[in-house]
């Protein structure tokens, strides 16, 4: 952008203009001056600028380029939702699904998406045509137009009570527990999952315990990407209230922000423990302020690949999970101290690539990010 264009956006911020403001807080931004673009942002809410609420309100949740004041946030999105705001309501869906700045209520939730999915948020309405039960409403989403009660009979026709009621069960083993959940969740989810992971990808990371922090390591040559609040939706957050119901010792505030994984053909995780070692004076701090990781929930995104199975060579046992399947292993016995028996590794595929999604589970609430 030229000198003079961005002087006129710059003069006309000044004067009140809420497009202005909002197009010179993106500059700010690709700047790196990100508290100016902050302030700017500020100023075109303020004065009702919607757009510019959605942006800040979104940042302020998790802190992003912006303060960390997550109930500010909340309010922003609301306010912005209530002006019709497509983007920011399918953002409210999700805060009333996870219970920030509103009390959780998964009706609340999903009458949010209906109300983005009408405003025309493409997200919404996938996510609806996910949910629902009515198979008319897939055909009828497609079309270049769909009407406009499209979005409310697919809201009616969803069924709550299946998406938040996991399968049974299948006991590995007793000590250290290990469950297998057959059909966790269905392959269009892991679809939905695997298409939003896929362009977001980086090397994964472990824990370093001799410095702390985390940093790239040969043991795990993977890709992964993390989904924080603001990268969440109702699938997501419905998928991980289907975890927290699936064992009455998990406790969805105890739980991360998920990650899915894609291993490549020879791309592998070491054997490896997913606690957190109470003895590597570098972990000290992330065990003090976020506890320890007790439990480990994966659920598999696809099958059309050979090897790459969940082995556990302590047991002498391995998993490959067919599509939406799901494992789950507690890292600690029942007092809290840490199960070396939990030792597993990610094998490498042989052919094609494998999709995970892993889960990790705290022992205290999770901070919001």
């Amino acid at each position: 952008m030229s000198s003079l264009a961005t002087e006129d956006i710059h003069r006309r911020a000044v004067a009140g203009d809420g497009d202005a403001q909002f197009a010179l807080s993106r500059i700010f931004d690709r700047e790196g001056r990100h508290d100016v673009a902050v302030s700017w942002l500020d100023r075109a809410a303020r004065q009702g600028h919607i757009a510019s609420m959605t942006w800040l309100g979104t940042r302020l949740l998790v802190g992003r380029a912006a303060p960390f004041q997550p109930n500010e946030g909340a309010v922003l999105l609301a306010r912005a939702a209530e002006l019709g705001q497509a983007e920011a309501a399918a953002r409210v869906a999700v805060l009333a699904a996870v219970g920030l700045g509103r009390p959780q209520s998964w009706e609340t939730a999903l009458d949010w998406l209906q109300t983005a999915a009408g405003r025309g948020d493409s997200s919404a309405r996938a996510q609806l045509v996910l949910l629902t039960d009515d198979d008319s409403v897939a055909a009828a989403a497609a079309r270049p137009d769909p009407e406009p009660a499209l979005w409310a009979r697919a809201r009616k026709a969803i069924n709550l009570k299946a998406w938040l009621t996991p399968p049974a069960a299948r006991t590995i083993s007793a000590s250290p527990r290990v469950q297998v959940f057959e059909r966790f969740t269905t392959p269009s989810v892991c679809d939905w999952l695997t298409r939003r992971a896929a362009e977001r990808l980086v090397p994964a990371r472990v824990y370093d315990a001799d410095k702390g922090g985390r940093r790239e390591d040969g043991m795990r040559t993977s890709s992964g990407t993390g989904f924080s609040l603001i990268d969440t939706d109702v699938i997501l957050a419905l998928l991980r209230a289907r975890m927290a119901a699936a064992n009455p010792d998990l406790n969805i505030a105890g739980f991360e922000p998920c990650n899915i994984l894609r291993y490549d053909i020879g791309q592998q995780y070491e054997p490896h423990y997913d606690f957190l070692n109470p003895e590597a004076p570098a972990l000290a701090e992330p065990l003090a302020r976020q506890g320890q990781r007790q439990a480990t929930f994966l659920t598999y995104l696809n099958e059309d690949y050979t090897g790459g199975e969940t082995a556990f060579p302590e047991l002498d046992w391995r998993f490959g999970g067919k599509t939406g399947d799901a494992l789950l292993f507690f890292n600690v016995e029942p007092d809290g101290r840490v199960d070396p028996r939990t030792l597993h590794a990610g094998l490498p595929p042989v052919t094609g690539e494998k999709w995970l999604l892993s889960q990790w589970i705290r022992d205290r609430p999770q901070p919001i990010i």
